[in-house]
């Protein structure tokens, strides 16, 4: 059985949305942002639902996965989420955003995201500032 999730005349199923009748402008807002904040949550779902169900379960677990998503992206998903704990988790930046600090200590992470949504920089913009703050800390200045 498929999911499916239904909201007001909108079904979301796995590769489309289905729209019963001809609703007004005002009944698409919730729905498209329902599906906005999906995409953006759904990588840190998978990685922690990976790193607890790997916890609980072992090996065993991982292979619950298999065929579904390349391992490849499986295994950013349950290592961005595992390293980025949810305290410094920011939801105005994007997932990628967070890959880019991830293997920085705790302080980094908090103060570069914090950064990040201030200056209004992209993932781009925070790997190099995540470089230069960590070659900064190695010299001894930050």
């Amino acid at each position: 059985m498929e999911p499916k999730i239904n909201l007001g005349p909108f079904r979301f199923l796995p590769c489309t949305v289905e729209i019963d009748g001809t609703p007004d402008v005002e009944d698409w807002t919730g729905p498209l942002q329902f599906a906005i904040w999906c995409q953006r949550a759904s990588p840190w779902w998978i990685g922690d639902l990976l790193n607890a169900g790997d916890a609980r379960f072992g090996e065993v677990f991982s292979q619950a996965c298999e065929g579904i998503i390349s391992a490849e992206m499986l295994q950013r998903y349950e290592s961005v989420a595992r390293r980025v704990p949810p305290k410094n988790r920011r939801p105005g930046l994007s997932w990628s955003s967070h890959a880019a600090i991830a293997r920085l200590p705790d302080d980094l992470q908090i103060r570069l995201l914090a950064d990040a949504e201030k200056n209004g920089w992209n993932s781009t913009d925070l790997r190099v500032q995540a470089r230069e703050a960590l070659a900064a800390r190695n010299e001894g200045r930050g």
